[in-house]
């Protein structure tokens, strides 16, 4: 006890010569209650570190003996308990889910995939973790704590099927078309029960994601690891339920804790939001799935390996980040973790523009977005007739599947499972489905770009004194917006030449949003900052560098394979979407000019075709495969 209180003492009167001046920091005297509150926070500390450094000799699967050499990180050191998880057939499947889903057929070299990702993201987990623990012994991180955050990180992807979250967008796409029969159906027989119970079902579709999957498949790897996991030091019991926190950690319940921040009650409230651990343990549930700013650890892997294997170099230095964040409590006294605010700009343009590059010249790339319409479109003609056994024998669509979140069916999800049906072509059912994937995948018959539109946003010259952001229309009302106009002015271009019929069902239209991960709003203000001078602590509310949303409309036509060399009707598809597209920016900034702001926007005026159509009279940012001038 005197050695601690002498120690105490020592550290915190701060009798170290400080690096830039030549005199001692001035002491203080101590009363006899801190010195023995010094003391006990000393003695707690170290009796955790004894209790700990036991632990570990005692149990083998804490023991750091998993070290695994990753091109990005290089070699990794990791529990034992990690390759336990790591060899098990529900892990072992991502290793055939390319984590770019079809970005290769763009970018060759992305073939890399969710089974490298998910073991680097637990590596820097556990190296945070780690780093706070030696940094920060006050905040009495335990080996299960630490072990929750790690297996969290490593588990957080498991439920990703074939193509990654391009198998969304087929899932979500196929709850639209249900819907859209469920209201046809409601409107014929009038049966409002039907209706209601074929909306649950729509809705099972439209609300799928796959953070839902890796939840169930969790929790299915649990039950197979249980006693490991216990060996391990997992419990459930009063210091908090391990099982539940690390469920928690992958999937939070990111709108009830953001609605309880922005209401200040978030402290008072945390125990019936979360069950996994107590407020004072709330930092946590920063590291791998942040709902506070999306600055963690999955993307900090997924940056950097994303760009290293697309080549793009620029990268964010997440090391630099980690050994300097800290745990500080915000103003409502909930633990946070807290950059120094010398990292501020790092993070801007390190982590947050890199994001945006990333979406635009790769995840988003025109290319990209055609080559998922194909597959999405191929994905629909297999489900049709492609079974997986799943649970007690059950025959299910792919679909059904992932939608049941069938244990067994739902592994059998993966890339594949798709290129060995299609390349195999011993399925006659699939005849369809080989022949698309052949035209359009292999032999490179993509569809044809009529144009992108960098949508404007508020203060850009196009829209002069406007005060409300552009609202990016429907898919829907984006292709029938433009065959319209097609059909209004496309005899105005060349109008020798004959105009050619162009099915609604060729014109597809998706939209890109490019932004800091949390959509209009920036990152960088929910963040609690820190000088590592001063102590002080503070945040960047409003940045005046901070451009967080850029949306962009893709429009393409995806003509018969025969027809795709027809430039002329691709010109005139151009000149009615720069039409329709200067036509909305009208009604837009009409709206913001009158009181009657709905009624411009519902029932705006029908356009006559006349000479001025032939061009848009607003300057867009909208690129095309076939511009006007050629």
């Amino acid at each position: 006890a005197a050695e601690l209180q002498e120690e105490a003492l020592r550290e915190d009167r701060g009798t170290t010569v400080s690096l830039t001046s030549p005199q001692k920091r001035p002491r203080r005297l101590y009363t006899e209650d801190e010195v023995e509150q010094l003391v006990v926070r000393r003695s707690n500390v170290a009796m955790q570190t004894m209790q700990t450094m036991a632990l570990h000799h005692s149990s083998p699967l804490l023991q750091e003996t998993f070290t695994p050499n990753d091109p990005v990180h290089g070699l990794m050191h990791l529990p034992s308990i990690v390759k336990v998880v790591v060899d098990t057939a529900t892990f072992q499947r991502m290793r055939q889910i390319k984590q770019l889903g079809v970005c290769h057929f763009v970018y060759p070299g992305a073939t890399h995939n969710r089974f490298f990702h998910s073991i680097g993201t637990s590596f820097l987990a556990h190296e945070m973790v780690k780093s706070l623990r030696q940094r920060q012994p006050e905040l009495l991180i335990t080996h299960r704590d630490a072990l929750c955050v790690t297996l969290a990180a490593l588990c957080h992807d498991l439920g990703h099927p074939m193509y990654s979250h391009m198998f969304e967008v087929f899932i979500h796409d196929l709850g639209r078309e249900r819907r859209r029969v469920a209201e046809a159906h409601a409107r014929t027989r009038g049966n409002v029960d039907a209706h209601a119970a074929e909306g649950f079902e729509v809705e099972q579709y439209e609300s799928w994601t796959h953070e839902r999957a890796s939840v169930v498949l969790l929790k299915e790897l649990f039950l197979e690891l249980k006693e490991p996991l216990h060996a391990a030091g997992l419990r459930s019991d009063a210091e908090g339920d391990d099982f539940t926190c690390i469920l928690e950690l992958i999937d939070p319940p990111k709108r009830k804790l953001e609605t309880l921040l922005e209401t200040h009650r978030l402290k008072e409230e945390w125990a019936s939001v979360i069950k996994g651990r107590p407020v004072e343990k709330a930092w946590m549930y920063e590291v791998v799935s942040n709902w506070r700013s999306g600055i963690d650890v999955d993307k900090f892997d997924y940056f950097r390996r994303d760009a290293f294997h697309l080549g793009i170099q620029r990268q964010f230095d997440h090391f630099r980040h980690i050994g300097g964040v800290k745990v500080l409590n915000d103003e409502d006294g909930v633990p946070t973790i807290s950059p120094p605010d010398k990292h501020k700009d790092a993070l801007r343009e390190g982590l947050c523009e890199l994001r945006k590059v990333l979406h635009r010249i790769a995840y988003q790339h025109k290319a990209v977005k055609k080559i998922e319409t194909h597959m999405i479109d191929i994905l629909k003609m297999m489900d049709e007739h492609v079974r997986v056994t799943g649970r007690d024998g059950a025959k299910l669509r792919m679909s059904e599947a992932a939608v049941a979140l069938d244990p067994v069916a739902y592994l059998k999800l993966t890339d594949t499972l798709i290129e060995a049906r299609l390349l195999e072509r011993e399925d006659p059912k699939l005849e369809m489905a080989t022949a698309e994937y052949e035209n359009r995948i292999v032999r490179r018959m993509l569809m044809r770009l009529v144009g992108d539109w960098d949508v404007p946003r508020l203060g850009e010259e196009v829209m002069p004194g406007v005060s409300r952001p552009f609202p990016l229309p429907s898919a829907e009302a984006v292709a029938s917006g433009v065959l319209e106009c097609y059909r209004q002015c496309a005899h105005t271009h060349k109008p020798e030449q004959p105009v050619q019929d162009v099915l609604a069902a060729d014109i597809r239209c998706q939209a890109a949003n490019f932004h800091y991960g949390m959509g209009a709003h920036d990152p960088i203000s929910r963040v609690l900052f820190h000088s590592i001078k001063t102590n002080t602590r503070s945040g960047f509310k409003v940045d005046i560098d901070a451009r967080p949303l850029r949306q962009k409309l893709f429009v393409f036509w995806n003509p018969s394979p025969e027809r795709r060399t027809d430039e002329l009707t691709l010109q005139r598809l151009t000149m009615a979407f720069n039409n329709w597209a200067d036509l909305q920016i009208k009604l837009h900034v009409a709206a913001a000019s009158t009181t009657n702001s709905s009624k411009a926007v519902s029932s705006p005026p029908k356009q006559k075709p006349s000479s001025t159509l032939g061009r848009a009279t607003r300057t867009l940012k909208i690129q095309s495969s076939c511009p006007l001038d050629m």
